[in-house]
C-alpha cells in the first residue's frame, strides 16, 4: 500500500519530511507492519547547549592582579562581652551602642595570582590587612583575612562586587563594595 503526502505529493512510500505526514506515517507503518518509528530531534539538545554557552561570561579570564578601588558601605554592631565566672573583669558592663553605618573608599591590591589562588592587601582609611582568596568558579572567589571573610563576584574584566563579613574585637560587621580596576 502506498500513502501519498499532501504537501509534496510523494507517493513512493512514506513522507518523513513533513510533520503532518509524519503522524500518518507512524500510524500506517504501525498498522501495516507493526513497527514503530522513533524520530529524534537534535534541535532541543542543540538549544540547551547554546543556552549554556550564552550564559558563560564573554570573558572567561578572571585575572584579578592589579589595583581595584571603589566605594564601600557597611554596618557594624557591638556584641556585648558576657561576664566571666567572677563577673565583669575591668568595669561595669558597657551599654551597647546602636549600629554604626560606615562609608569608605576601599582599595585592594591583588599582588599575585596562580592556579585559582590570590594574595593581596586591602585598605580602607586607617585599616590595612593582608588576605588570601580561592577561586570557586569563573566569576566567584572566597577570601579570608585575620578577622573575616569576603566573597567576590567578578562582573566584568574591570568590575567586581565584594561583600565582607567581619567578627572581631567585640563587634560584627557586614558590607559591600563595587570596585573598578584602576587603569582598566
Amino acid at each position: 500500500m502506498t500513502l501519498g503526502c499532501s504537501e509534496c505529493g510523494r507517493n513512493s512510500g512514506f513522507c518523513d519530511i513533513h510533520d503532518d505526514c509524519y503522524v500518518a506515517t507512524i500510524y500506517m507503518r504501525f498498522h501495516l507492519t507493526g513497527e514503530v518509528i522513533v524520530r529524534t530531534y537534535h534541535s532541543v539538545a542543540l538549544g540547551a547547549v547554546l543556552a549554556v554557552v550564552a550564559s558563560v561570561p564573554a570573558s572567561a579570564d578572571t585575572d584579578l592582579t592589579g589595583k581595584w578601588v571603589g566605594p564601600f558601605s557597611g554596618v557594624q554592631v557591638e556584641i556585648p562581652v558576657p561576664p566571666g565566672p567572677f563577673g565583669y573583669e575591668a568595669s561595669e558592663p558597657k551599654k551597647v551602642v546602636g549600629p554604626r553605618f560606615i562609608e569608605a573608599t576601599l582599595r585592594i591590591d591583588f599582588e599575585t595570582q596562580k592556579k585559582g589562588l590570590v594574595v593581596g592587601t586591602w585598605n580602607a582609611g586607617q585599616f590595612k590587612q593582608r588576605f588570601v582568596c580561592a577561586q570557586l568558579n569563573q566569576t566567584t572567589w572566597n577570601c579570608l583575612d585575620a578577622g573575616g571573610r569576603a566573597s567576590i563576584e567578578v562582573t566584568s574584566p574591570t568590575e567586581m562586587k565584594l561583600c565582607y563579613l567581619d567578627n572581631r574585637q567585640g563587634a560584627q560587621g557586614a558590607g559591600c563594595a563595587l570596585l573598578r580596576k584602576e587603569g582598566g
